[in-house]
């Protein structure tokens, strides 16, 4: 028998075709970490092991997919964001109020003109200008209220196709344009009172009811007598006649006429004269009650129209007017009734030593403060009531001269242009420009435009001009003022740009701090879901002639004042300047008289 050849024990067994490669052991590294992957190995098929990767893997995923539904679960549960609502463009717009015969002359006959404006939209917009307001527009006898025709610009400012050319200009420009509307009155030259006069004629008979017509007139201060009989005019202004809204025919002519407009791109309508939409039965008050009632009916056909209409394509037309004397209650039925805006009278009577800022008060700070005060108090528990602001307009003194003082007057232009809502800027203003002598052919407050310091300022070429200039034109014009760090075409320009990108300056909190020997402080700032947020501007002012130490405790996040930067400074300020950075974490502010500065901080 053969013996069984047993296996050499030096010889390794041989490997089975299903059976992984012995791992060859190396030696052990002293500067390795953890274990090795030969030492790895004989836990890779070990079942504890396998077990426990198995339930950490599944568990893994079952925790992510938690994660995900919790997530998206507690998107769908969460309270949705407050939405920040863009402010429609009239609400923060800076309206430059233009008197187109003493703005520009193209043509050399000494009075300005539309192609004059058209020439300067450029000057305007570097100004910081969004929206442009040309008065006098349509034809009339007066330049305001006895209008000869609704659709024809008057032809002293050039052919009635420049005004299509004037509005087309300006939205190449990226601005916009309002026009005033004389609502309730004509000429008598106007086709429709012509027609009414005789409307015993068979082809005017439709026109009869236009104008209010009695056989005798009680009150001559409001009617005056044509053909035997007398008509309802404005107060002491016969030539002016009031239209009867109560008349359909009417309406439906004046809408037609407010149509056309929209259609030829016009962005906004003052409406002059709503006192006299309704008047009560001897003509001589206005009937409130119908006057907010057909201002409803402008509204609704305004928003229709510009809703349905193919060239308008649905763009916001605005509503405003002025109502002198209106009184709180006054201001939120007219909005209530439809005006987008109603201009705050009350800054428009502001003038040194008068019954309104009394020569005692040395100053006007005391009355702008005590006005602003009550009047921002006003609009922050009527938001419907949206503010506009004006210091000036072609019927008001100048402000500088109102004031008595150029640098007074930066500062309240400084003022303005940190109020809330929408800002009407009188021509000139921007530049500090003073009312004329007495004895001028024009009314003092429209004197001609001072672009530079060339024969009458740059106005027109004519040798003796019936809209003269002023006497300082060499020192105070449009040109110098734009190539100076510091003046008050600088300050309006800055702000005025500001307000377009800045939410605290669109539409954040204003915040009036109080009187102190002359000087005050506006603070804007975001208060969003009860937290404040972004920049937080703040205007410091005064009016005292020393030099006076504000407070800034009351401001809001005011723990942050250490790095505030200055926006911009009145001309005759040298402590401060655009762009610097400056401490205030001592909490107050030392100007020097006269002086303004207009700085901010993060929140």
């Amino acid at each position: 028998m053969l013996k069984e050849k047993r296996p050499d024990p030096e010889e390794p067994a041989p490997q089975k075709p299903w059976e992984r490669p012995p791992v060859v052991a190396r030696p052990k590294n002293l500067v390795q970490i953890g274990l090795s992957e030969e030492e790895l190995e004989e836990f890779r098929n070990d079942p504890c092991w396998k077990f426990i990767r198995t339930v950490l893997f599944i568990l893994f995923w079952l925790i992510w997919l938690a994660l995900f539904a919790a997530a998206i679960l507690l998107v769908c549960l969460s309270p949705a964001c407050i939405v920040r609502e863009k402010p429609n463009w009239w609400q923060t717009a800076v309206a430059y109020h233009v008197w187109i015969p003493s703005f520009q002359d193209s043509d050399g006959d000494g009075v300005g003109d539309v192609e004059g404006l058209i020439d300067r939209l450029d000057q305007l917009r570097k100004s910081g200008v969004q929206t442009v307001w040309p008065s006098p527009f349509l034809i009339s006898d007066d330049e305001k209220t006895a209008v000869r025709s609704f659709s024809q610009m008057d032809p002293k400012l050039g052919v009635n196709q420049k005004a299509d050319e004037l509005i087309e200009k300006i939205h190449e420009k990226e601005m916009k344009i309002i026009i005033s509307i004389p609502i309730a009155t004509t000429s008598l030259e106007h086709e429709w009172f012509l027609n009414s006069a005789s409307a015993s004629k068979t082809p005017n008979a439709n026109y009869s009811q236009f104008y209010t017509w009695v056989s005798k007139a009680a009150d001559s201060n409001f009617f005056a007598e044509h053909k035997n009989l007398f008509y309802l005019h404005e107060k002491g202004n016969a030539k002016s006649a009031v239209l009867n809204w109560q008349n359909s025919n009417l309406r439906e002519h004046m809408f037609n006429a407010l149509s056309s407009w929209i259609d030829r791109g016009i962005d906004g309508f003052e409406l002059l004269g709503i006192e006299y939409l309704a008047r009560t039965p001897n003509g001589t008050e206005p009937e409130w009650n119908a006057i907010y009632d057909v201002i409803r009916d402008i509204r609704f056909h305004v928003d229709t129209y510009s809703n349905e209409s193919t060239i308008a394509k649905g763009k916001k037309v605005a509503l405003f007017s002025t109502r002198e004397e209106a009184k709180e209650k006054d201001k939120k039925r007219m909005a209530k009734a439809g005006m987008d805006t109603v201009i705050n009278y009350e800054l428009g009577e502001v003038e040194k030593d008068t019954k309104i800022c009394h020569k005692n008060e040395g100053s006007v700070a005391t009355c702008v403060h005590e006005i602003l005060s009550d009047v921002l108090l006003f609009h922050s528990l009527n938001e419907q009531v949206w503010p506009h602001w004006r210091f000036g307009s072609p019927d008001l003194a100048r402000l500088a001269s109102r004031v008595g003082s150029r640098p007074h007057a930066q500062l309240l232009m400084m003022l303005q242009m940190v109020l809330p809502g929408t800002n009407n800027i009188y021509y000139g203003e921007e530049i500090g420009m003073r009312n004329l002598a007495n004895d001028s052919r024009v009314p003092p407050q429209r004197g001609a435009m001072q672009w530079d310091d060339s024969l009458n300022g740059g106005f027109t070429s004519a040798i003796s001009p019936p809209v003269p200039s002023n006497i300082d034109v060499a020192n105070i014009n449009w040109k110098r003022q734009y190539s100076e760090p510091q003046s008050t075409l600088k300050i309006f320009a800055k702000l005025a740009k500001l307000r377009q990108r800045e939410d605290a300056l669109k539409t954040g909190t204003t915040l009036i701090g109080r009187l102190v020997d002359g000087a005050f402080t506006v603070t804007r700032f975001n208060n969003f879901e009860n937290r404040t947020t972004g920049n937080i501007y703040v205007a410091a002012l005064n009016f005292a002639e020393h030099p006076v130490k504000l407070p800034l405790t009351d401001l809001p996040n005011n723990e942050k004042l250490q790095k505030s930067t200055i926006v911009t400074a009145t001309s005759n300020c040298e402590a401060f300047y655009a762009r610097q950075t400056v401490d205030f974490g001592g909490k107050e502010v030392e100007l020097e008289p006269n002086q303004g500065v207009v700085f901010r901080y993060s929140a």
